[in-house]
């Protein structure tokens, strides 16, 4: 029985089902609020130099800052669209894995990403250091491309891409955005969101990656087998890979069975 197991054992009537809804929800109600004017976007992300100098809310309320607070129709519609997504792949894992497992899953990235960002802040005094919900987005789509691998998404609605490429780009761009961070405290920032994910899937990467190991080591071992000469002349020393139009036979030699090659015979 593994530590989740046991937590999930003791713990498990603690669960929330369809956390990710709640989220969503809350989300779409801030979103409203913002449009309306009641709030302001600026007040929700979490900024570890505000949080210092009081904002304590922020810990929370960037969790529930949504993606996109543009006014039109066409970002309306993006907004729906997204929030329909994330609601979609967090329910499969959800499914796939139980609701307490989910919420864990959810919590470790919450948790490593204020951790990452004051830490990221302490390092980088002079920095100021803004974090979004983008975690939450990018933990729970890692995590659905690893579980659903060949699951295909249209893109534009047209050309089909399997979500394991998308996942490639995901984490080719926040690798792009880490070496491009202008600071120290930033690219903490910017890793400390994946820990839950690393955590959670560090037996698969593992695997992954010795598979792929194996793979190489086969293939490997497979050419040198194809190139690996059949018959050799004990004389001239000649195979039949590097003088393939040459005829071996073999000859008894002091009781032994030697190969001879065509020419070596002649002579």
């Amino acid at each position: 029985m593994t530590f989740l197991d046991k937590l999930e054992k003791r713990f498990g009537h603690w669960a929330v089902p369809n956390v990710v809804l709640y989220i969503i929800i809350a989300q779409l109600c801030v979103y409203a609020l913002i449009i309306g004017g009641q709030i302001s976007f600026s007040t929700l992300p979490l900024i570890p130099k505000a949080v210092f100098a009081g904002e304590f809310w922020r810990v929370f309320s960037f969790i529930i800052s949504p993606p996109n607070v543009a006014g039109s129709a066409l970002s309306a519609l993006f907004l729906a669209f997204f929030w329909y997504l994330f609601w979609m792949m967090s329910s499969a894992l959800e499914e796939a894995w139980g609701a307490f497992r989910f919420n864990v899953y959810l919590l470790c990235g919450v948790l490593f990403t204020v951790l990452s960002a004051f830490v990221g802040q302490l390092i980088s005094p002079a920095a100021t250091i803004v974090i979004f919900p983008d975690f939450l987005y990018l933990s729970v789509f890692l995590a659905f491309a690893v579980n659903n691998p060949n699951v295909e998404f249209a893109i534009m609605l047209i050309l089909p891409v399997k979500v394991k490429w998308l996942a490639w780009l995901a984490v080719a761009l926040t690798a792009f955005s880490f070496l491009g961070a202008p600071s120290w405290g930033d690219r903490i920032a910017i890793l400390g969101p994946l820990f839950n994910f690393i955590l959670f899937f560090r037996g698969a990467l593992v695997h992954s990656v010795e598979s792929r190991k194996r793979r190489t080591e086969f293939a490997k071992q497979k050419v040198e087998r194809e190139n690996e000469a059949f018959h050799t002349c004990r004389q001239c020393g000649a195979t039949d890979k590097t003088d393939p139009e040459r005829h071996f036979r073999y000859k008894a030699q002091n009781g032994a069975a030697v190969c001879v090659c065509d020419e070596c015979r002649a002579e």
